[in-house]
């Protein structure tokens, strides 16, 4: 599958193919997980002790995270009336002692905006008061 293109009255957009988009975490041991694909990441499948986190798109472009306390990717899509996805970020939590770093990676681009697919906003949030269990810390 190739990447998506959505034509509209006054845009295109164009997205990544969510079938090869996957994370990839390394581990002290030298051992690598990749995940499978936007539809099904396999996050929650994968141990603690990540040492190096990674995200692979469909275009080529390889995002490597520098190492936090702990990660928590979130897929931003949105779904059409006929249950087609649009793609629209990665959205990857990171811990630090005092916030969490949100490192928005794009994963589409239209006419109508300066952006790109790759790049990257990083945003601040307030620690949470609870931790889920698909927080991944690192060693």
């Amino acid at each position: 599958m190739e990447d998506l293109n959505i034509y509209g009255r006054y845009t295109t957009i164009t997205s990544v193919d969510p079938n090869n988009c996957f994370f990839i975490v390394k581990y002290p041991d030298g051992s690598i997980r990749k995940g499978n694909n936007l539809f099904n990441t396999g996050w929650d499948d994968i141990p603690q002790g990540i040492t190096e986190l990674s995200y692979a798109l469909s275009t080529g472009h390889v995002i490597t995270f520098p190492k936090f306390k702990a990660y928590l990717p979130l897929i931003e899509c949105s779904v059409g009336l006929d249950g087609s996805r649009v793609f629209h970020a990665i959205n990857v939590k990171c811990l630090e002692e005092n916030s969490v770093v949100v490192w928005r990676v794009l994963l589409k681009q239209d006419t109508m905006s300066n952006t790109k697919i790759g790049d990257i906003i990083l945003s601040r949030e307030p620690l949470p008061n609870t931790m889920s269990s698909s927080w991944k810390f690192t060693s």
